[in-house]
């Protein structure tokens, strides 16, 4: 979802419990490393081959023939680390909020069975605040249901010109859809975006859907 121009965001973020099942798809896509790079590929050279072995000295004696070596055990297969949603989704947040600048009015909000803020309303980022939000998601962990119309409402009652929000599954605490909807409209007539992210096989794609394309958002589908 592109920032750029935004002046204040406030971010909702689900962080119910269905939020800890393994990334799959593109979400697992987003958490896989780069691969490591070859050898000598910054320099632009090639590999460097084996070493030649240093000329034999003929005065020197005669080694002694190797005992035969025990083979080394075959490889266990290993299976590589998975990640889990809300690691996926809290390192995204992270790396949006590493690079909005400065003056930027942005606040997040976490839901689950509850809505916690990090503050009351949007607050100014500065290198201060940043270090705080970014310390405030990376603690975050995932449990409970999913207060997604609590989380709206309270995004919303903060007057941000802007709301990105990220969920996985159906608002089952609060609210359902139509009540979502509802807060929505009044605020998108007021002239909010809101842009959503859904992540995983439960999203709510019709709704997520609906509140970016009534907003003039982006709706995208992990």
């Amino acid at each position: 979802i592109p920032l750029d121009g935004a002046n204040d965001i406030v971010f909702a973020l689900d962080v119910s419990g269905s939020m800890n099942e393994n990334a799959q798809g593109q979400v697992a896509q987003l958490a896989a490393p780069p691969p490591p790079p070859s050898p000598g590929a910054e320099s632009g050279l090639p590999p460097p081959g084996p070493a030649s072995p240093p000329p034999a000295d003929p005065s020197a004696p005669m080694p002694a023939a190797p005992s035969p070596a025990t083979p080394p055990p075959p490889p266990t297969p290993s299976q590589p680390p998975r990640s889990t949603k809300i690691e996926v989704a809290k390192a995204e947040l992270v790396d949006a909020l590493q690079k909005l600048p400065a003056g930027t009015r942005v606040n997040v909000i976490f839901f689950e069975s509850d809505v916690e803020a990090f503050a009351p309303d949007v607050v100014p980022l500065d290198d201060a605040t940043r270090a705080s939000l970014v310390g405030y998601v990376s603690a975050e962990t995932a449990r409970g249901s999913t207060a997604l119309a609590p989380a709206m409402r309270t995004a919303l009652i903060m007057q941000s010109r802007r709301v990105v929000l990220l969920s996985d599954g159906l608002g089952n605490v609060g609210g359902g859809a139509e009540a979502v909807l509802r807060d929505a409209r009044e605020a998108i007539r007021g002239g909010t975006r809101i842009d959503t992210v859904g992540l995983g096989n439960g999203q709510d794609a019709r709704l997520l859907g609906t509140l970016a394309s009534e907003s003039g958002g982006l709706y995208q589908a992990l």
